[in-house]
């Protein structure tokens, strides 16, 4: 397996080289988030679904509902 040949173009766009035609393609959505800090929480396992792991932290966090009387 080769390295991939990967650069910036003075456009901003990403591009890797394909290495059957030789041509370069845009990879889009490279490096998108570079701007934006991404918050992780330190208990998430990024081996393990994330979805279900979020949705337990949602629900150990609930209040009960208050009774108006």
């Amino acid at each position: 397996m080769t390295k991939a040949d990967l650069k910036q173009e003075r456009t901003g766009k990403w591009v890797v080289r394909d290495s059957h035609s030789g041509r370069f393609i845009e990879v889009r959505g490279a490096n998108s988030m570079s701007s934006s800090p991404l918050p992780l929480k330190k208990d998430v396992d990024l081996t393990k679904p994330i979805a279900a792991q979020a949705l337990k932290q949602d629900s150990n966090n609930l209040q009960k509902p208050v009774k108006k009387d």
